[in-house]
C-alpha cells in the first residue's frame, strides 16, 4: 500500500508516460477543481480529453471530484488502492451509473481498470475551450488513450 497519495502520484506519472507518451498534465488549475492528471490527444483541432483522480481512500470523494472534471474532459477516472474497493460502502454501480471509470492502481505500477466511461463530450464548452487552449501549441503527441473508453 503507499504511504502516501504523494508516493502514487509520483508512480502514476511514470506509468502515463510509458503507456500513453507525454501529453498530461499535472494538477491543473483554473477549472472546475484541481484533477491529478489530464491526458490529451490532438487531432487537429479536436482534442480527446481524460481527467484522473488519485485516492488512497474515500471512492465517495474521489467520485465527486472526478464527476466534476467532465464538465471539460470526454472521460474521467478514479485511481485507488485494490484495498479500498473491499470497504463495505464500495459500489462499483456508482462509477457505472455517473459514467466514471475506475481503475486500480498497485505498489508495483499495475494498472488494472475496472470500469471504462463511454466517451462523451464534456458538460461545460467554455471549460473545454480553456483546456483546449492550454494544449493548442503542444506538439505532444499520445497514444493508447482510446483503450480508456469503452
Amino acid at each position: 500500500m503507499y504511504n502516501t497519495e504523494l508516493e502514487m502520484s509520483a508512480k502514476f506519472e511514470k506509468f502515463l508516460k510509458k503507456e500513453f507518451g507525454n501529453s498530461y498534465l499535472k494538477e491543473v488549475s483554473g477549472l472546475f477543481g484541481i484533477p491529478d492528471f489530464v491526458i490529451y490527444d490532438k487531432t487537429g483541432y479536436e482534442h480527446s480529453i481524460i481527467s484522473f483522480e488519485l485516492k488512497l481512500k474515500n471512492w465517495k470523494k474521489a467520485s465527486i471530484q472526478a464527476f466534476r472534471y467532465r464538465s471539460f474532459s470526454n472521460g474521467s477516472y478514479v485511481v485507488m488502492p485494490k484495498a479500498e474497493f473491499n470497504s463495505p460502502q464500495f459500489s462499483q454501480d456508482h462509477f457505472k451509473k455517473y459514467n466514471l471509470g475506475l481503475a486500480e492502481f498497485d505498489t508495483e505500477g499495475n494498472f488494472r481498470i475496472v470500469c471504462k466511461p463511454t466517451k462523451e463530450k464534456p458538460y461545460s464548452k467554455k471549460l473545454n475551450q480553456k483546456f483546449s487552449a492550454f494544449v493548442q501549441k503542444s506538439r505532444k503527441k499520445s497514444k493508447n488513450i482510446e483503450t480508456l473508453f469503452a
